[in-house]
């Protein structure tokens, strides 16, 4: 049943599903992050779609795809300094949320949204799940490029933010 359902799965997958998961893929072969290695590329696509749901792109703002909200928070996931709670949070919530919609990578993007916006009417721990993914979205959105978001700095660019002086040149307190 497992190699049926697979080989459904995959025989149905769009051009643009593989380009995503294939993109994912890359993500976690290039890092050298030892924990982004050992999160399954399920969890990945979908904290992907979520952040995407979540900060689409507008005609006057960059999505979560062009300021690298994923790389940002598997980076930054990965670093001794995060929050231990918030990273239980993001990697269980997306656990839970896989086995609890299975369908969710299959559906199209209007089911997705309505299926996000539905579970955090719906349940405290999906309404938590999704502001902690939002909370370092927005960072991954905002914060200096040296820490794997705001890719070229398009979110400066996009609200017209005056790069503050002096940049960081390394990240999380190392010596320089």
């Amino acid at each position: 049943i497992i190699t049926t359902h697979f080989f459904c799965y995959t025989t149905l997958m769009k051009r643009r599903d593989f380009i995503k998961f294939t993109t994912i893929s890359a993500i976690l072969f290039s890092t050298n992050i030892s924990i982004a290695k050992n999160i399954p590329s399920q969890t990945l696509l979908v904290l992907d779609e979520v952040l995407n749901i979540i900060f689409p792109k507008t005609s006057t703002m960059p999505g979560a795809k062009e300021f690298k909200a994923l790389e940002y928070l598997i980076k930054n996931i990965s670093n001794k300094t995060f929050d231990d709670e918030d990273k239980t949070l993001i990697l269980d919530g997306t656990k839970d949320f896989i086995s609890s919609f299975p369908q969710f990578l299959t559906s199209n993007e209007k089911e997705k949204k309505e299926l996000i916006f539905e579970i955090i009417k719906n349940s405290a721990y999906a309404k938590s799940w999704v502001s902690k993914i939002t909370y370092y979205g927005i960072e991954a959105m905002f914060s200096d490029p040296i820490y794997g978001g705001n890719f070229n700095q398009i979110a400066w660019q996009s609200v017209n933010h005056a790069v503050g002086i002096p940049q960081p040149l390394k990240t999380y307190g190392q010596k320089i």
